[in-house]
């Protein structure tokens, strides 16, 4: 019983311990959290059957002494009576006694020393079998706490293997993302060089046309005329300005759009270092419990023999069979 429940309290922290790494960036769901409330149960459970086995070993102890108190005071009176069967008129050991018949304090009728006998007798009877009754709710108590254990450690696991499952699926969908996200930022990268470019080359060409109508200007007295040329040079102006802002009204639009999808990069690699971390902290936690429920190899016959004959390897089972 004491090894189940150390057994119990050597689980409770290793549970602790991975809900601690696991709570660092998520709430624990309910299947896992439940685990700790079975486990804490368990363990009350546990402690107190052994307090409750200690206060049965207690008054088996009480039992045992008081019998053993009753039996040597009947050996004694035993060997008084033999002695007195011994004695007869020739025993150099007899004599005149002063007042034999006086009332001797202590003096108990047949009856009280037969009640006294059978009341020690019942008491431990009656101790030995609530002792087999406490025994036999021990072990199946240990037996019931070790179902629970592995029922409950069983559900826990599934509920871990399921999260990770789930976080490594996650994980890809956010890499395929990040892969798409990086696709689009060079596709923009692309049509900002070539937006700017667009716009370095319509520049000389606006100089062209303002300089060409800058120059007609200075035609002489009647020549100055305001001829199809110039309005054909002023219309190409127009043309040219208008195309370069709608040029530089994209490429502020791709490089608006560029910065969203550096945020939405950014973003990404943050959740994705998220669920990286989170999923080493699952195999961490899983790894832990495999360790927690590796069996122990038999190291002796005597342990591999217990181990096949499934007995109870805490060493309980003998002493609360002795005990009681």
């Amino acid at each position: 019983m004491t090894f189940a429940a150390s057994s119990a309290n050597f689980t409770l922290p290793s549970i602790d311990d991975g809900f601690s790494k696991r709570n660092s960036r998520r709430r624990v769901s309910g299947v896992e959290l439940f685990e700790v409330y079975v486990i804490d149960g368990i363990k009350r459970q546990l402690h107190q059957q052994v307090q409750t086995a200690f206060d049965q070993i207690a008054r088996l102890n009480e039992a045992k002494q008081q019998l053993i108190r009753d039996l040597q005071d009947k050996h004694t009176a035993f060997g008084i009576c033999e002695e007195n069967l011994q004695l007869n008129e020739f025993s150099p050991n007899i004599s005149y006694k002063p007042d034999p018949c006086r009332p001797i304090k202590g003096h108990i009728t047949p009856e009280e020393w037969h009640a006294f006998s059978k009341y020690n007798k019942d008491r431990a009877e009656k101790e030995i079998y609530e002792s087999t009754r406490l025994r036999e709710s021990i072990f199946h108590t240990m037996g019931q706490s070790s179902a629970d254990l592995e029922s409950q450690g069983k559900a826990s696991e599934y509920a871990l293997r399921k999260r990770l499952h789930e976080l490594e699926r996650a994980l890809k969908e956010l890499e395929w993302q990040k892969k798409q996200t990086e696709e689009e930022i060079l596709s923009n990268e692309n049509d900002i060089d070539r937006l700017e470019k667009s716009i370095r080359d319509k520049e000389p060409m606006i100089k062209l046309a303002m300089t060409r109508q800058e120059n007609r200007h200075s035609r002489p007295g009647m020549d100055l005329v305001r001829d199809e040329v110039s309005y054909g040079l002023c219309d190409e102006i127009q043309q040219l300005k208008a195309e370069k802002r709608a040029l530089e009204d994209q490429l502020k639009q791709t490089k608006h759009a560029w910065n969203i999808l550096q945020q939405q990069l950014h973003r990404i690699e943050d959740e994705i270092a998220v669920k990286s971390n989170s999923i080493m902290l699952e195999n961490r936690t899983l790894d832990t419990r495999r360790r927690l429920n590796t069996e122990i190899a038999p190291s002796t016959e005597t342990d591999r023999n217990q181990q096949l004959l499934n007995m109870d390897a805490s060493g309980i089972r003998p002493i609360l069979q002795a005990t009681f």
